[in-house]
């Protein structure tokens, strides 16, 4: 049955057919309208290359869709959940076309194994590839300008994420729940870890905070149950509630001085045995009685350790007299 198409105003609205391939490469459209195909029970679609908009759950819940083609060397705009639930979809064609991906756009597409995005992306929307099991590494462009909330979220395949450099920030649990996760560098522009980046990934097993981060947000670490070193850099000023709690293989961390303050639950809650508590490490005894202070107040004080690793503030002492003393003229010397 050939395709009957809905076309207006280069919008087109709505698409029928029981063909099994909907090819609409002919068609003269700019638009994919919201719900154009949405329920319907293609394996495939061909875009034309006029496309440059598809809107809003505009293929969603198709149960048999496959494959989708974009139009090549095109900026595409994906909008709000346009392939939620098409839980057979399993390529994308010209994929690294697209420009912008809506809120939910690929949330449960459990069959995509992979997402080539290009150098022409600039935003990624909340829960935007949520639940997509299949996929199994990402590269973000620097041209990424933002991340939504849960933009990955219950990835439980996604093993190895790659952010470049440039990008500035992410969204909220950005990559909660990615079980497999065990690499990922945190881009030095980052000046705040956010809230619930990576909690619950129970693989992930190091990770260095960039040096221009000052805060490490609520949750951030949160059931990070095989997370062993972590690498504060100084200017750190501040580790939110529950940032890393309940992280039973954490061994130790430097402390810096630039820390301020600590949330609730920093580091746990509760009592740990005192060979397994978390081992803090700072320069000297005025930094180890202040941060004693904060995780007495914090309630973390009886899941850590904190122990001076430079120079006792005696031993500092004694060094400044000697070194007076020494630059001091014999004869003026009281002895």
């Amino acid at each position: 049955m050939k395709e009957t198409l809905k076309i207006k105003k280069w919008q087109l609205t709505r698409v029928r057919t029981n063909a099994l391939h909907a090819d609409l490469t002919g068609a003269d459209f700019v638009t994919v309208g919201t719900r154009a195909l949405r329920g319907s029970d293609v394996e495939s679609v061909a875009l034309p290359q006029t496309l440059s908009t598809v809107k809003a759950e505009a293929m969603r819940g198709c149960g048999r869709l496959k494959t989708v083609t974009l139009p090549e060397g095109k900026g595409i705009g994906i909008s709000v959940g346009v392939f939620r639930d098409c839980r057979r979809l399993q390529a994308v064609e010209n994929f690294d076309g697209i420009v912008g991906i809506g809120a939910r756009a690929f949330e449960n597409c459990v069959l995509l194994s992979d997402a080539p995005f290009g150098a022409s992306l600039r935003r990624i929307g909340e829960g935007a590839f949520c639940g997509c099991l299949s996929l199994k590494e990402l590269t973000l462009p620097p041209s990424v300008e933002s991340i939504g909330r849960g933009a990955f979220r219950d990835c439980t395949e996604l093993c190895r994420v790659e952010l470049d450099g440039a990008m500035a920030a992410s969204g909220e649990e950005m990559l909660r729940g990615c079980l497999s996760l065990t690499e990922i560098q945190i881009p030095a522009a980052w000046t705040v870890i956010p809230r619930g980046a990576f909690r619950d990934c129970v693989s992930l097993r190091e990770i260095a905070i960039p040096k221009n981060a000052t805060r490490i947000e609520k949750n951030a670490f949160r059931g990070c149950r095989r997370l062993e070193g972590v690498a504060l850099e100084l200017g750190i000023q501040k580790i939110g509630a529950h940032a890393f709690d309940n992280t039973p293989a954490l061994g130790e961390v430097f402390i810096p001085h630039s820390l301020k303050s600590l949330g609730r639950g920093a580091f746990g809650t509760g009592k740990r045995a005192p060979e397994d508590r978390i081992r803090l490490t700072v320069e000297n005894e005025y930094m180890a009685r202040r941060l004693r202070r904060l995780l007495f107040f914090c309630g973390s004080l009886r899941t850590t350790r904190v122990e001076v690793i430079g120079k006792s503030i005696e031993e500092r002492k004694r060094e400044r007299r000697s070194s007076s003393l020494e630059k001091t003229p014999t004869h003026l010397v009281d002895f």
